[in-house]
Order: C-alpha cells, then structure tokens, then sequence
C-alpha cells in the first residue's frame, strides 16, 4: 500500500482489521485484493475505486459519516415513535426539509392534537414523553414531495432533546429518500459486501458484486452497468435517492433472492435502456408502439432517411422490467407495428418490442425483376408497332399491386404499349408489349419498373436496377415505288365509282317501284268505270221492254 497527501493505493493483498477512517480517495489496482473486516467510517467526498482484476471484500461495516436522509411522507403516512421516559411531558418536533407554503393543506396530529405546518419547516406538537408510544398522522393536500428530516422530542429533562434521523424512524406509508451520497464506489472488479452494512455510499458495479446477508443503509440507488452484475441474497436496502433501490442498465445481470427493499413507492430493481432504437430497411416506415414500459405507453415515430428511429424518449418508456416496492415481478407486454405505404401497397409487420438499446427489423418487402424481353421478330418499320413479350418475376416477400413499367433505348424514353403488373411472391408472369419507334437503325429496348417515391432510396431492394434488355431489332423506313401513287389513286377512284353505282342502283329501283304502283292504280280505275257502264246498259233495256 502506497499513500500520499491525496490517495491511498493497494497493490497487494491487505486486511483491514482496525477502526481507521478512510479520509483520501482508495484505488485498489488490478490483481490486489483488500479485506475489511472492522466497522470504518469513509469521510464525506471519498471516492473508492476497485479496478478490473481487483477485489474489495467487507466483512465489517463501511460506513459514510455524513448522512442526508428524508422520509417522504403522503397523505396516510404514519410514524411510530417511542422516546421512552425521557420526562412526563414535552413536545415532539417535526422537522421538514422546506417551508410548506399557504396553498397547501398540510395537518400534523398526535392523539387529539393538531398543528398546521403552513408557513414553516417544522411543527411542535405536545405529548406524553414518558415511555407512551406515540402515532404521528399525517392529512396533506400538497402536489409537491416533502421529506421529514428528523424528530425531536423537546422536553425540560436532563438531556434537552432525543432526536431519531429520518433513517431511523418507524413509518408506514412513507418511504425512506437518501438525497446525496457521502462517499463513492465504483466497482469494475469485484466486490463483496458479506453480513455488513453498507452506508450513504454511490455504488456503481461495471464488474461483479454481491451483496450476501448484508443491508445497504442510504447506498441507493446501486448501479449495475451494461457489464456488470450485481446478486443480492437475504439483504436488505433501506433508502434510495431516487424511486428505485437497484437500476440495472441494458443488458447488465441481477439476481435477487430472499431480500427486501426500501418499499412502498420505491421499486426493489428496474432496468432501464439508455435507449430503444431500431434499424428498420427502409426510411418513411411509420413506427406504431403500444404497452411500452413503466406505464405500458403508446407512441408513434417514423424512420429516417437511413431507416433509424429512436421510438421511445422518455425515461418510463424506456424501462422494460421491474419488481416494485412489494415484491412483485414485472415485464412490459409491448408490440411495434411497422408500416411502409405506398402506390405498390401497404407493407407490414409487427414485432414484440425488442428489450435491448438497439434491434434491427424489416418490413417485408417485394422485388421486381425483369427477367427477359424478346420481340417478335428482329426487324421492323419506323412508325410501326412491334410486339414483344416481357417476362416479370416478384422473388420477395410481399405482393404488389399496379407496378407500372417505363422503356428505354439508353436513356430515352421510348413509345410502347403501357405496362402494368401484379404479382404474388414468388409469382412470374408475362405481358405484351407494342414497340415504335421514328428513327432508322438497330436499338434494343430496355425496360424497367417505376419506382414509387417513397421507395427510391432503397430502390436496389426492391427491384433488379439492371432491368432487362431485348435482342437488337434493326428498323427501317419502309420504301415507296413510283407507281404506288397511281395504285392508290385508282384504288380510291374504284371506291368513288362503286358508291355511286350502288347509288345509282337505289335509285333506279325506287323509280322502278313507282311505276308499277301506278300502273296498278290505273288499272283498277279503268276496272271500275266499265263495271257501271254495264249496269246502265243491262237498265235501259229492261226499260225498252
């Protein structure tokens, strides 16, 4: 051991068997160990390493000489106190760590007496100091957290006061609050802590520590790092500087058996993520979170360009599993739906929200892939179509919906037959395409699918960038002989004539028609007219006979 104006340093193995106060900040270096084995008092401000590959074992009590406790007290809050016969009356003092201020309700009742705190940081009320156990009751309408630091017992007898500290008290209700500590621990080796108590220290195991049969007097919280661990076994902690005696961080180790903890609102242990990420395959993924942490939280985020999102912020959301002040064991019961939307459809999935700081998930997704381009022929005409088939395949994992295909000859656009597709995983099929083109010469075409926006960035996961190119079609301008004007003059002369000899046709017979129908009428008329000439006839030579 080695010691100067500002440290101490074990290199070696040393037991520590004497009452001495640790008054300079201790490192024990890699491959020594150090036994305390006697009750030591450690100045108020001292820091104690343990290095890796070292080892810090108590045996005796180690403790910090400046405590800084509070009792927080609610509504139905009670202290158990007994000062014993002190004398046959006094009072008993309350102390608070603030003044209370006019908004609040704040009563404070022994037997059948009451004070009103109101306006100031401590209470005197009258009681029996002479052995009668007395109940403290407390009535407060107060939003803000209010610790009782101390209780006095004032009375005319020889020794003036009693006082019990706030770590000391007898409560129900309440819950012991450590507000600084008095020296600190950091642990990246190993330390045991064996039948002792442990008292207003910061403990951070980054290594192994174990705490067997022992109590931990105002040393919470204890932190155990992503890698450290820390057992716990029939011990016992009493107080904690914030709402839970043990934070583990990440993927850090507890084991706690047989022992309890400050209690009431204070948890035993949490774990705590110092974030919850996850890289997902795609940017603008909607991220829909429900039952996480503490409070079984719902949130929503969304993806970065990368496909990062850091979903849950705060500190609640962030702790996955915990055994409150009772005992009782929990764990969140969280799930994330993922969500990528666009014009191919909706892509999805839902996972049990990962327990560690970062988790990678991918939504599934299609992939489009032009497998082959063959034309029907590998000549054609300029300004005439030529047909084709294509060849599309979905190897992914998802289907899509109206996938629309644009073709090129480099990078120009070319005029087909518009393309448009919807598959099945795993499903291939074939459409048809009509080429044209105004300019002469050999050009193969090339298509490829139409990438949503929103897809664009990962483009080269969803689709064959590649795409597909046809076999060389070389297209010529179709020739005109001389005489092709004169064929077609006469062509469109034969139609002209044919129209109107059909018309003429009509015509003739519709004029045809109507003679007939004349010479019908005549006919019948000139039928009529002899008929009567008879009967005259037939009458005049009755009458001449």
């Amino acid at each position: 051991m080695t010691t100067d104006e500002t440290s101490i340093t074990v290199t070696g193995t040393e037991t520590w068997d004497a009452s001495n106060p640790i008054d300079l900040d201790l490192t024990i270096t890699d491959g020594a160990s150090l036994f305390i084995d006697d009750s030591t008092t450690v100045v108020q401000g001292v820091t104690i390493t343990v290095e890796e590959g070292a080892s810090l074992t108590v045996n005796g009590d180690l403790l910090g000489d400046d405590y800084d406790a509070g009792l927080l007290i609610y509504n139905d809050t009670e202290l158990n106190l007994n000062f014993g016969d002190v004398a046959e009356t006094g009072q008993v003092r309350i102390n608070l760590d603030h003044v209370i201020p006019e908004t609040a309700m704040f009563n404070i009742t022994i037997g059948n007496e009451t004070r009103d705190a109101v306006g100031s940081d401590y209470v005197d009320i009258p009681a029996a100091l002479n052995g009668t156990p007395l109940v403290v009751e407390f009535y407060v309408y107060y939003f803000f957290a209010t610790q009782v630091t101390s209780v006095q017992a004032l009375h005319s007898g020889s020794s003036g006061s009693d006082t019990v500290n706030a770590e000391d008290l007898d409560h129900t209700g309440g819950s012991l609050k450590w507000n600084s500590a008095a020296f600190t621990l950091n642990a990246h080796g190993s330390v045991s802590i064996n039948n002792a108590t442990i008292g207003g220290a910061d403990l951070t195991c980054a290594g192994s520590c174990s705490m067997n049969g022992a109590t931990a007097t105002g040393s919470a919280p204890i932190h155990v790092t992503d890698s450290g661990s820390l057992s716990v076994d029939e011990s016992m902690i009493q107080g904690s500087r914030t709402d839970e005696d043990i934070i583990v961080h990440d993927t850090g180790d507890i084991t706690y058996t047989e022992s309890s903890g400050t209690g009431g609102f204070t948890d035993a242990w949490i774990r705590l993520l110092s974030q919850r990420a996850l890289h997902t395959n795609s940017g603008n993924i909607t991220v829909h979170a429900t039952g996480l942490g503490y409070y079984g939280s719902t949130v929503d985020n969304i993806t970065n360009e990368a496909g990062h999102v850091n979903y849950a912020l705060s500190e609640h959301a962030r702790i996955v599993e915990w055994m409150d002040g009772d005992g009782v064991y929990h764990k969140e019961d969280a799930e994330i739906l993922l969500t990528l939307s666009s014009s191919w459809g909706n892509y999805q999935t839902t996972i049990v929200a990962p327990m560690v700081p970062l988790e990678t998930a991918a939504v599934p997704l299609p992939y489009i892939d032009v497998i082959s381009i063959d034309m029907e022929d590998n000549t054609g005409y300029t300004n005439m179509g030529l047909s084709g088939d294509v060849v599309i395949e979905n190897s992914g994992e998802a289907s899509v919906s109206g996938v629309s295909f644009w073709c090129y000859v480099g990078d120009e656009l070319q005029d087909t037959s518009q393309l448009t597709v919807s598959l099945e995983p795993g499903e291939t099929k074939t459409i048809y395409v009509t080429w044209r083109t105004s300019s002469a010469g050999v050009e193969s075409l090339e298509c490829k699918p139409l990438i949503p926006n929103v897809l664009k960035s990962i483009t080269s996961d969803v689709s064959n960038t590649n795409g597909a190119t046809s076999q060389e079609v070389s297209w010529s301008v179709a020739e005109e002989t001389e005489d092709q004007p004169w064929i077609i003059f006469a062509m469109l002369l034969a139609v002209v004539l044919a129209g109107a000899w059909v018309v003429s046709n009509q015509a003739t017979k519709a004029a045809l028609r109507n003679t007939k129908e004349e010479v019908e009428e005549s006919d019948s008329m000139e039928k009529s007219y002899l008929e009567d000439n008879e009967v005259e006839t037939e009458e005049e030579s009755e009458d001449d006979a």
